[in-house]
C-alpha cells in the first residue's frame, strides 16, 4: 500500500530546506531561502548591503532602505542553482510623501522533486514530493529626519511539499543612519557613511497538518508540528564616496546561534559600469553593474559570480532594475 510515513515528511521538509540553502549555512532550517542571496548588487559586494539596501532589492537587505528612492522601481531576477535549485523575485517600489516609499514584493523558490517511498523504503512509482515555497511581502519605509530612516515589512509565506502546506505571517523591521562626513578630518575622503540594522523573521511559523496527505492515501493518519522560524539580526555600515565606490561590511546572527560575516567593495570605473567584489562568509564574490538612460527611464543589469561553497559549483546571478 502507497503510505508515506510522517517520519519521511519530516526527513523530506528538511532536506528541501537543506538543498536551498546548503550554501549560506541556514540549510534545514523554515524560510532558509531567504538566507539565499538575491539581487546582483549586494551578491557581488558578499552580501553586504544592510547599511546600503539601495534601489530595486533594498528592502529584501533592510525595508528602511526603500526610503532613499525618489522614483518608482521594478525589479526583476531569476535564478537557476545546481542541484535543481531555482529562486526568484519581482518587486515594485513606489515613492510616496515626505520620505517615505511602500513597496510590494514577491519570492519563490523551488526545488527538484524528491522521491516518494513506502514505510518498506521502496520507490514509489509516479509519487514525486515537490517543494515550492513563496513568499509576499509589504514594506514601507521613511526617512524622519535626513541621518534617520525606519521601515518594516509584513509578509505572507507559504510552502508547499506533497501536497501538504503550511504558511505563517511574519514581519520584518529595519532601521538605517546615514551620516555627513564632509565636514571632518576624513571627509575629503570618505563624505558620507551608512550604518543599518535589521531584525527579520518575527513571529514567523509554520504549522504542518499531514491527516489530508494520508486522507488522500485512504488512511486516517496524520500529525500536525510546528517549525519556528530562526529570528535573525543583522548590523552593517558602510563608507560612501559618491561617484567613486562604497566599502561595506556585515555581521548576522539568528536565534539558532548562526553568526556570518559579509565584505563588499564597489568602484565606479565608468559613470556606466561599476566593479564589485566581496566576502560571503569568507567565499569570494564578484560582478559588475551597467547603468543606461533612456528618456525619463534608467536601466540597471547587475550581475555577480558566486564561487563554489560545497561542491555545488560557482553561480551566476542576473538581476534587472527599471527605474522610471
Amino acid at each position: 500500500m502507497k503510505k508515506i510515513t510522517i517520519a519521511m515528511i519530516a526527513v523530506a521538509l528538511s532536506i528541501s530546506s537543506a538543498m536551498l540553502a546548503a550554501s549560506d549555512g541556514h540549510g534545514g532550517q523554515p524560510g532558509a531561502f531567504r538566507e539565499v542571496k538575491l539581487g546582483g548588487r549586494p551578491a557581488a559586494m558578499g552580501g553586504a548591503f544592510t547599511a546600503v539596501a539601495y534601489g530595486g532589492i533594498g528592502w529584501l537587505y533592510n525595508p528602511a532602505g526603500i526610503s532613499q528612492l525618489r522614483k518608482t522601481d521594478v525589479a526583476l531576477s531569476y535564478r537557476v542553482m545546481d542541484l535543481d535549485r531555482r529562486l526568484g523575485y519581482a518587486a515594485i517600489t513606489f515613492p510616496a510623501r515626505e520620505g517615505a516609499s511602500i513597496g510590494l514584493s514577491w519570492i519563490h523558490a523551488g526545488t527538484a522533486s524528491l522521491e516518494a517511498r513506502d514505510v518498506q523504503g521502496n520507490l514509489i512509482s509516479g509519487e514525486d514530493i515537490a517543494s515550492n515555497q513563496n513568499l509576499v511581502g509589504v514594506t514601507f519605509g521613511k526617512t524622519f529626519i535626513p541621518q534617520l530612516a525606519f521601515g518594516g515589512r509584513v509578509f505572507y509565506v507559504q510552502h508547499n511539499i506533497g501536497n501538504i502546506n503550511a504558511y505563517s505571517v511574519g514581519a520584518d523591521f529595519g532601521f538605517q543612519g546615514r551620516f555627513d562626513l564632509s565636514k571632518t578630518a576624513f571627509g575629503g575622503i570618505v563624505p558620507s557613511a551608512q550604518v543599518g540594522l535589521v531584525v527579520e523573521n518575527i513571529g514567523a511559523t509554520y504549522k504542518w497538518t499531514t491527516s489530508n496527505y494520508w486522507q488522500t492515501l485512504g488512511q486516517e493518519q496524520g500529525s500536525t508540528f510546528d517549525e519556528k522560524f530562526p529570528v535573525n539580526y543583522r548590523l552593517g555600515g558602510a563608507l560612501v564616496r559618491p561617484g567613486f565606490g562604497i566599502l561595506a561590511a556585515d555581521v548576522e546572527m539568528n536565534s539558532a546561534s548562526i553568526v556570518k560575516t559579509h565584505f563588499g567593495a564597489e568602484y565606479q570605473l565608468y559613470q556606466e559600469l561599476v566593479l564589485r567584489t566581496g566576502l560571503d562568509d569568507l567565499h569570494p564574490t564578484f560582478g559588475f553593474g551597467l547603468y543606461k538612460e533612456i528618456d525619463k527611464f534608467a536601466l540597471f543589469i547587475d550581475l555577480a559570480y558566486l564561487m563554489d561553497k560545497v561542491g555545488e559549483g560557482d553561480d551566476f546571478l542576473m538581476s534587472l532594475d527599471l527605474m522610471f
